[in-house]
């Protein structure tokens, strides 16, 4: 097994990788690295500077996977800014930001940087999306896993129940696992 370092806290975001990387013999290990996150509407940026970050600290090889939702209807909002207003807003305060919204696309921007010593490599998938009238289903996710379908027959993914990384995100990871596996 090939080793890689994945900076994370997050255990499920660790296990979904995991569960993942292993059918290309790769094995991420995490370690969670604070730093100042930049801020920017750019969230390919925010990525490439959380790798230079923890490169810089750790010296190790490694990646980091970021996301940022963007909703064409609110003019992109809230970009990289969805992990604050899942602390700020609920899910009735972003169903009235799209009152009268015809447009209820919403794309998962999805990227990973990996960072060594001499490579700096980004991937990027984006996932298209529709926000939902109304919450459906359960569990104790985000509330934005209530509001958002990624599933052909519209349900959230919550009702979906998506357990590691629905098909429509995986082109992002087989990338990242294809060209690692013969770095």
């Amino acid at each position: 097994m090939k080793k890689v370092l994945y900076i994370t806290g997050n255990q499920k975001k660790l296990d979904n990788a995991k569960a993942f990387l292993v059918e290309y013999d790769i094995e991420p290990e995490s370690r969670k690295v604070e730093s100042d996150e930049i801020q920017s509407n750019d969230a390919v940026a925010i990525a490439v500077q959380k790798a230079r970050d923890a490169y810089a600290e750790l010296q190790q090889p490694l990646f980091v996977n970021d996301a940022s939702w963007h909703i064409p209807a609110l003019n992109g909002f809230p970009g990289p800014y969805m992990r604050y207003i899942v602390d700020w807003f609920n899910s009735d305060d972003l169903l009235k930001l799209m009152d009268g919204k015809t447009d209820r696309t919403i794309i998962l921007k999805d990227t990973i940087v990996f960072k060594d010593g001499d490579i700096e490599k980004i991937f990027t998938n984006d996932v298209h999306g529709v926000l939902l009238d109304a919450p459906a289903g359960e569990g104790d996710g985000p509330f934005v896993t209530k509001l958002i379908s990624f599933d052909d027959n519209g349900l959230s993914i919550a009702e979906a129940k998506v357990v590691g990384y629905s098909d429509k995100e995986k082109p992002l990871w087989r990338a990242f696992a294809e060209w690692y596996k013969d770095v």
